[in-house]
């Protein structure tokens, strides 16, 4: 399950962010991908061969935002892009994804099993026979019967086939103490344990964002930007999780100094991250996540009078999931030399799946 850190790093489908609630400078921000909007109008960029052929348009954000001043009236508007320039989080379409399930030793007992007994089967005569028990034995692959509700010829035959087997003897003595066992929810808890851990992996984004203020002309804040993400743990099935997050920025202003409308004021900052996710024990969502960073700018530009060339800001951001897919970030930061103490509300309401591009968002 991507954590609310992720989703704010590049985002699969849409969300609706409401920033810095208490403040005077308010946003409202919409981001989505060109491929939800695509596969919203047209169902078959969810099927395979056009979804594969999508991979550059989902790793594609893009966003659009109002500001908003104390009495929350209309003072800008923004607007902004963000490409995925590494993204090795998309098990989707990942041949490295499909060669670790592959690679799986229960992953693997269980397509050994498969291919035995569906030999098995295909000798059994009389052919009615031969049916009723592979109807049986579909059952139980597709998760419909749990291996103790299956007949007792069936149940031999497959602890049989697991006992003569070497690569798969194992598997029997699981079966003989747990009847309970669903060979559909086995190999759905397998895919979600390697999918967890493939969501781990290094994800790289770049992107530009301009703010247009009411008072002020077009490109009047421009800031580039490249973003890291990494999960530090690699264990599925650990409560929490650990993400090592790092952002770097070079922010293009006016200077007001000068006689008309420029970017020469620029200002670079760069701010690495680790985001603590707490998850729930059977559902492994993250409900809590504890984001801790330290924040260094540099003005490389002319100083203005009483201006500082260099600061430094402590900053942490307490995230709470209220519902499955709308998160509350409450931003903290911090300015150690001169004291000072800033907070911020911040909401993120993030629209998953298409659910076969048929529900509405």
């Amino acid at each position: 399950m991507a954590t609310g850190n992720y989703k704010d790093v590049l985002n699969s489908f849409f969300q609706l962010a409401f920033d810095q609630l208490a403040s005077p400078d308010k946003e409202v921000r919409f981001t989505g991908t060109p491929f939800a909007v695509m596969a919203k109008l047209d169902s078959t960029f969810l099927l395979d061969k056009k979804y594969l052929e999508s991979k550059t348009l989902r790793r594609i954000n893009y966003q659009f935002a109002l500001r908003l001043d104390t009495a929350f009236k209309f003072n800008g508007f923004s607007s902004g892009i963000k490409y995925a320039l590494i993204n090795k989080r998309d098990e989707t379409v990942s041949q490295a994804f499909l060669d670790m399930v592959l690679a799986d030793t229960l992953a693997q007992q269980l397509l050994t099993l498969n291919t035995i007994i569906g030999g098995k089967i295909s000798a059994i005569s009389p052919a009615d026979v031969q049916d009723k028990i592979a109807a049986e034995y579909d059952a139980f692959v597709t998760g419909a019967k749990n291996f103790g509700g299956l007949s007792q010829q069936l149940q031999d035959t497959i602890l049989a086939v697991m006992r003569a087997n070497g690569n798969i003897s194992k598997l029997a003595g699981i079966l003989v103490n747990n009847k309970q066992f669903n060979m559909a929810k086995t190999a759905d808890s397998v895919y979600q344990d390697l999918k967890a851990n493939f969501n781990k992996n290094a994800l790289l984004t770049i992107g530009v964002t301009d703010t247009t203020y009411r008072d002020q002309f077009v490109f009047s804040n421009v800031v580039f930007q490249a973003e890291f993400l990494k999960g530090v743990n690699k264990y599925a099935k650990s409560r929490n999780d650990l993400e090592f997050n790092a952002r770097a920025a070079l922010q293009l202003v006016d200077d007001t100094l000068n006689a008309g409308r420029d970017l020469k004021r620029a200002l670079f900052s760069i701010e690495p991250a680790f985001n603590l996710v707490f998850k729930t024990r059977t559902t492994q969502k993250s409900y809590l996540e504890l984001k801790f960073s330290t924040a260094y700018y540099r003005n490389v530009s002319t100083l203005y009078v009483g201006e500082e060339r260099d600061r430094f800001f402590l900053n942490g951001t307490i995230r709470v999931r209220i519902m499955n897919d709308i998160w509350v970030p409450f931003e903290i930061k911090y300015d150690p030399k001169n004291g000072n103490l800033f907070g911020f509300l911040n909401v993120r309401a993030n629209f998953r799946a298409l659910a076969g591009a048929a529900k509405q968002l």
